[in-house]
């Protein structure tokens, strides 16, 4: 007999997973016997009071750190050289999964005398509790916002702190993964503009398909605990819902075919409606998650369209689109599509039309990209008041380097 300490996570509600510990003394094993044992669980790396840690995936922050494209020169791109994508050099067994962001745990010293604890994790504008089990000694965060502060707390009901603390967030890219398998999300927050403003996180969201066969109970939890409260289905008629995949979201399903420059011609009428969707979602103080069927071509068309008339560099908006390379297959890749390597690069459709779309039809001589964009939503019958807004409820200062 030997005894063996076993640390199981259980899945708790938003963005948490609870940790408890327990003592498991199994029978020695006959050679011949399959046992059928549970593995031991490696927990996420434990985050300290006064760390530092990366939000963003270790591969995509490479490759966002890395790479600088130029503006209006779609002749190249760089994606295919980074780990972690579909470039064509899988090794046997390896899994694409980039796409989700970093976890880490918090821990604490158990006491079953304390009873249910409450779990807090906050920053400046946003704060969520859950309820952690008596005899739990750790939580599993993620979902967390790049250069951003948090502080975080356990609490007995007795009022006893079995710990707490606060750290900091580094990174370039807030990613979001929702049980049980919202893959390919990210905030559009963080980019950087060419006059010195940055896009607002926790404010429009972009991803694959949020719909009930991806979202558990559980995940719904946690979208509504990032914040979101409005939901936009760019997909055509054979796979778009008719309703939201949770009740508490408004809801928008314009019904478009295809991305690309298409997106911006024959379903013109469709995109007006997807941006005054999200203008007004967004006055009413609801947080929008958009997405079509992988996140990649409607939505990146889309999301072209958001970050353009933000004024965000061109360069980095082409960046944007092909992280979804970082995503698994039935989102880089679709599962009808028999490529092993990411087709839709910088370089190709549905990014490159869509853009040339725009410097050709709609980008004066000395003029940006932005007002090129701008100039596009206005021909649509878009309100300037509208675009004026988005950029007011969308922009803050950029932090100093």
């Amino acid at each position: 007999m030997k005894t063996k300490i076993l640390s199981l996570i259980c899945i708790l509600p938003m963005f948490f997973y609870c940790c408890t510990s327990a003592n498991n003394t199994p029978d020695t094993p006959d050679n011949n016997e399959d046992t059928n044992q549970e593995p031991e669980v490696v927990l996420a790396p434990e985050i300290h009071n006064g760390d530092r840690v990366l939000a963003t995936n270790e591969n995509v922050e490479k490759f966002l750190t890395e790479v600088q494209y130029p503006d209006h020169d779609y002749s190249f791109t760089k994606i295919l050289d980074y780990k972690g994508g579909f470039n064509g050099h899988l090794e046997e067994g390896e899994v694409v999964k980039s796409d989700k962001p970093k976890e880490y745990t918090i821990r604490w010293k158990a006491d079953a005398a304390a009873g249910n604890l409450t779990f807090k994790l906050a920053d400046a504008t946003w704060s969520n509790e859950i309820t952690v089990d008596k005899g739990d000694t750790c939580v599993t965060i993620t979902n967390l916002v790049p250069n951003d502060h948090y502080t975080y707390s356990v609490t007995a009901a007795n009022g006893k702190v079995m710990t707490q603390g606060e750290f900091d967030t580094y990174g370039h890219l807030h990613q979001v993964f929702f049980k049980s398998n919202v893959r390919n999300g990210r905030d559009l927050g963080g980019w950087k503009t060419y006059d010195g403003k940055m896009v607002k996180y926790r404010m429009v969201y972009r991803g694959g398909r949020m719909e009930p066969s991806k979202l558990s109970t559980k995940g719904k939890k946690e979208v509504l605990a990032e914040g979101i409260r409005a939901q936009l289905d760019l997909r055509g008629e054979d796979d778009v819902l008719s309703k939201p995949a949770i009740d508490a979201l408004d809801f928008c399903a314009p019904v478009i075919k295809t991305g690309g420059d298409a997106m911006l011609t024959t379903y013109k009428e469709k995109t007006k409606q997807c941006f005054e969707f999200v203008v007004k979602s967004l006055r009413e103080n609801k947080p929008v998650y958009f997405h079509c069927s992988l996140g990649r071509d409607r939505t990146g068309t889309f999301a072209m369209i958001l970050l353009g008339v933000l004024n965000v560099v061109e360069g980095d908006i082409s960046k944007e689109y092909e992280l979804t390379y970082f995503a698994p297959r039935g989102y880089s890749i679709a599962e009808s599509e028999d490529y092993t390597t990411f087709q839709n690069t910088r370089t190709k459709w549905a990014y490159k039309p869509a853009a040339e779309y725009i410097w050709d039809n709609f980008v004066g001589e000395g003029e940006s990209f932005a007002t090129g964009v701008e100039k596009y939503l206005l021909s649509l019958g878009i309100a300037q008041q509208d675009i004026d807004d988005f950029r007011s409820m969308m922009l803050v200062d950029a932090p100093k380097e």
